[in-house]
């Protein structure tokens, strides 16, 4: 049975992924650490790395941040396959507001509560719909560790990773608000009106891509 590591986005948790549908395989979830001031995201990927048992095959699956962060440990380790959801292979993908904030970083100056805020003004933008979910999703976010939130943003807006020839397979939705598709210059599946987190309503379509990938691979 193949194990399978799942990192969230910024400020969520394990339950971003309770939709999915995963067929033999053995389901771990990274939980945030807490980020140290100025950090790069390829060192705190390395560090999160830490919680993968590597004596055995394992695949990856990365949302958003998560995704950035399986990117980064897909140069380093050896994944037999890395799934990166409504994210970014590289840093030239991420849009024009974020690439901004490199020579403005508002993000210092902006404490967790405040983010926490304008996170949940945003939750359209996201994709967030339901009632249920965005109560969900606001319980995820009060569960951040503390100061996670500018320094993980930090890490986004400082990202600079131009790999070629990872072994990842890219799926993002065609309505994302947060992260564009038309910016996305390598994706793998298209998910038709998919937004940010549609990880959440559109896990049906998410898990048949990832259970037909994974068919692909033998592991002993």
């Amino acid at each position: 049975m193949l194990d399978i590591y799942c990192i969230p986005g910024i400020g969520v948790d394990e339950r971003l992924f309770k939709n999915l549908l995963l067929k033999k395989c053995s389901i771990h979830y990274i939980k945030w650490e807490s980020l140290f001031k100025n950090e790069t995201l390829p060192h705190y990927a390395m560090r999160l790395s830490e919680q993968i048992d590597q004596s055995k095959p394992f695949a990856l699956i990365g949302v958003s941040f998560g995704g950035m962060c399986c990117a980064e440990i897909a140069k380093k380790l050896n994944p037999v396959k890395t799934f990166l959801i409504s994210s970014c292979i590289n840093s030239d993908e991420l849009p024009g507001t974020i690439k901004l904030e490199r020579y403005l970083p508002i993000q210092k100056i902006v404490n967790d509560e405040l983010s926490i805020r304008i996170a949940l003004l945003m939750v359209k933008r996201f994709g967030i719909v339901k009632k249920e979910d965005v109560i969900l999703f606001k319980k995820m976010l009060r569960r951040a560790p503390i100061d996670y939130f500018n320094r993980a943003l930090n890490c986004i807006i400082n990202w600079k990773q131009h790999a070629k020839g990872l072994n990842v397979i890219h799926i993002h939705g065609t309505a994302d608000r947060i992260l564009p598709f038309k910016n996305i210059k390598s994706c793998d599946y298209q998910i038709k009106e998919g937004t940010h987190l549609m990880v959440m309503d559109r896990a049906e379509e998410i898990s048949k891509i990832i259970n037909e990938e994974l068919e692909k691979i033998a592991v002993n």
